[in-house]
């Protein structure tokens, strides 16, 4: 059965209230729960990067199953013949496709290209990608813009109904951590159109260290968006990668979404 992807917008511009922009992808109970700590390599613990994004292709299944169907066993296409999400997870997480490392994780390019070649492999001809991701990328595709993500961007990739993947980083040295989108709130406080102070904006997520139940993140407005919430308070999201079946899903109708609302990154090498 297919899944609707539900939308609620109020401007409130006119009158002197919050412009509040909410955008949801159905419930979490569309998308994967695969904990990341049951996908090797070693214990999983640096297999964030395929876990979310398998969680991801979980919704494109359920949402698409006219696009993605079945193979010819029954079973999901997207499971890569495997049998169980889980086991899906652990092919894209092997040396075919993210090349994840047990002790360094899953690097930049590895995540970007490993997920195209896994969807063309499984899946051929059947999706379009769009990124904004301002790490340094090795063999980055030219769908996957060198640039800041915006919150405009994040907002458009969940109207249009693609499945969307985080990058957050720590904002000191360390590895950072990829995370499955399913929807955002933003109260446009001063109803400029622009992600400012005065702005309260969260993010609804899977985290595939906790998967099963939403991890709302609060985004902060400032010359890089840090977060609030779960355990991730000194981060900063720094990319944010997203597909969905070809051609693009009807857009659903919204209001104006104002001005791009911009942010600034640092580079990101890993994630766990």
């Amino acid at each position: 059965m297919a899944l609707g992807i539900t939308a609620l917008v109020s401007t409130g511009a006119r009158d002197g209230r919050a412009a509040i922009f909410t955008m949801d992808e159905t419930t979490i109970a569309a998308f994967g729960t695969v904990n990341q700590n049951n996908v090797p390599p070693g214990n999983g613990a640096l297999s964030c990067a395929p876990t979310a994004t398998m969680n991801s292709f979980t919704f494109l299944q359920n949402a698409y199953p006219t696009v993605y169907g079945l193979d010819g066993g029954g079973a999901p296409v997207l499971q890569g013949g495997q049998g169980s999400w889980q086991a899906a997870a652990a092919l894209l997480a092997g040396p075919l496709y993210m090349a994840t490392s047990a002790t360094t994780g899953t690097t930049e390019g590895n995540w970007v290209n490993g997920k195209v070649n896994y969807l063309t492999t499984y899946a051929p001809g059947t999706t379009t990608f769009a990124g904004m991701d301002s790490d340094a990328t090795v063999n980055r595709p030219v769908w996957d813009q060198n640039a800041n993500p915006t919150v405009n961007f994040l907002l458009q990739q969940l109207q249009t109904g693609e499945d969307v993947e985080l990058g957050i980083d720590p904002t000191g040295n360390g590895i950072g951590h990829v995370m499955t989108l399913t929807g955002l709130t933003w109260n446009d406080a001063n109803n400029n159109g622009l992600f400012d102070a005065g702005d309260t904006l969260t993010l609804n997520t899977i985290d595939p260290a906790n998967p099963g139940v939403n991890t709302p993140l609060t985004l902060n407005p400032g010359n890089a968006m840090s977060i609030t919430g779960a355990n991730y308070n000194t981060y900063l999201l720094t990319g944010a990668l997203a597909e969905s079946p070809v051609p693009e899903p009807t857009t659903v109708s919204l209001a104006l979404l104002g001005g791009a609302a911009i942010a600034f990154f640092r580079n990101r090498h890993t994630k766990v």
